[in-house]
């Protein structure tokens, strides 16, 4: 459906394009048939898988499926496998940050709202 209404869009705008640059003689006229004619059977072609075509995409799938599945990881996991007082202080330096932050915006929010109010 969505296909459709794009096709018919672009064969309007190529039809007002092509006519406003091309006039309106009759070899223009020729000229812009010819060109929509071809533009039709292309799209045409374009909508139906020809049996070759769906030969060539199903040999492309099958050649990335070998692709991915002969893959080795490329990132290892290394460390302590223990924890982390680093990575732990860092996240509660990032929960102590949003926490001001969110404070600092109910300060701010119940400022405006007296001044509103005051007014």
């Amino acid at each position: 459906m969505f296909s459709k209404l794009i096709t018919t869009a672009a064969l309007v705008l190529v039809v007002a394009v092509g006519t406003a640059t091309a006039g309106t003689t009759s070899q223009g006229l020729k000229a812009d048939g010819l060109r929509l004619q071809a533009m039709a059977e292309r799209y045409q072609q374009m909508r139906h898988y020809t049996p070759q075509a769906l030969q060539a995409d199903g040999l492309r799938w099958q050649a990335l499926a070998r692709a991915y599945a002969t893959q080795r990881p490329i990132a290892s996991a290394s460390g302590s496998g223990g924890f982390d007082w680093g990575d732990a202080g860092i996240g509660a330096a990032g929960g102590v940050v949003l926490f001001v932050c969110g404070g600092v915006a109910v300060l701010f929010a119940r400022r405006s709202r007296r001044a509103k109010l005051a007014v």
